[in-house]
């Protein structure tokens, strides 16, 4: 398969709420399909494990993660893969806090 007219993109959204307040950020990183290739970028590094004629294996590096990192496969069937999804709250009346962190990577059309 020819991967020139397809990008990763990795998609990072994080909030939090305290006090009364939410945080919100989110950013996007696109990595070009190369075999082998491997790019970090804000933390977080994406490798490219193997090309499987249409099944692309990568692992996933960052702060959270293990130190061999998340393994996925993105597919033009599977073009999405939810590496990371977290979701966290607690506390009572004032003191109520919530956090979410989700790490995704999909496979576009230029």
């Amino acid at each position: 398969m020819n991967w020139n007219g397809y990008i990763l993109r990795l998609t990072r959204e994080t909030s939090e709420y305290q006090s009364g307040s939410w945080y919100n950020h989110s950013w996007n990183e696109v990595y070009q399909i190369v075999e082998y290739a491997q790019a970090t970028s804000r933390g977080e590094t994406i490798r490219i494990d193997n090309i499987d004629g249409d099944l692309i294996h990568i692992t996933f590096f960052d702060e959270k993660t293990p130190k061999f990192g998340v393994y996925g496969v993105v597919s033009l069937q599977e073009p999405r893969y939810v590496l990371r999804s977290e979701h966290a709250q607690g506390g009572s009346n004032e003191f109520v806090w919530e956090r979410n962190d989700s790490v995704v990577l999909t496979l576009e059309k230029k």
